[in-house]
């Protein structure tokens, strides 16, 4: 089971280019996320059936449904992207790159609130056309007390960075700064790999982020 979830405006392409790159099957449910405005859309109208014209004749079972979501209230709008994510089935995937901006950011928000359930996410490229991945960071991630102070000096060095090195600088034992790397890679706030016998750590984009709120 897969969901995608995604914005739709007048150009279908937006859409259907990222769902075709990763595929469909039979049971593959598509939400597209439309304004709720009383105003008479024809062009969105007939991007929407675009959309089910194209998946529709790749598998016939596809489930798809259109999601007025409130363009003039943020709150709302967050709300109603969040449940959505929280109510999926199976795999979620999120399309960023189409639809009204009113739509966009709210989206956006739900999404880094919710990384936790969100497999993936994409984004057609207005400069390109190019569908690619996007990393999303865990805004929400916090790094446990006592291992702060670990990766504030992950950030200040050269990474990636051996734990030998890291070591050395914070004058403590190698078993606790293990220790502490399992934990912030945990977390999700760095990446750990094995050169030969030697095991060197790098900030994730969720680190960085982090680090940016906790450093002085």
């Amino acid at each position: 089971m897969r969901t995608y979830i995604a914005p739709i405006g007048y150009d279908s392409t937006r859409v259907t280019r990222p769902i075709l790159s990763q595929g469909i099957g039979p049971n593959t449910h598509i939400d597209l996320l439309i304004p709720t405005t009383t105003t008479d859309d024809s062009r969105g109208a007939q991007a929407i059936n675009d959309v089910r014209r194209m998946v529709e004749q790749i598998e016939p079972s596809v489930s798809i449904d259109t999601i007025e979501t409130p363009h003039d209230d943020f709150e709302a709008a967050i709300e109603t992207c969040g449940s959505l994510i929280h109510d999926a089935e199976g795999e979620v995937i999120v399309i960023f790159g189409g639809g009204a901006r009113d739509i966009f950011l709210p989206l956006t928000v739900a999404t880094l609130s919710r990384t936790d359930q969100v497999q993936a996410s994409y984004q057609f490229s207005d400069i390109d056309g190019e569908v690619r991945e996007c990393s999303l960071p865990d805004i929400t991630a916090n790094a446990p007390a006592q291992t702060e102070s670990t990766l504030q000096t992950v950030d200040t060095l050269d990474t990636p960075v051996s734990l030998t090195e890291i070591t050395d600088v914070m004058d403590v034992s190698k078993s606790t700064i293990t220790r502490h790397v399992k934990r912030l890679e945990r977390q999700g706030l760095v990446i750990s790999e094995t050169h030969g016998k030697t095991k060197v750590v790098e900030l994730t984009t969720t680190g960085r982020l982090l680090i940016s709120r906790i450093s002085p």
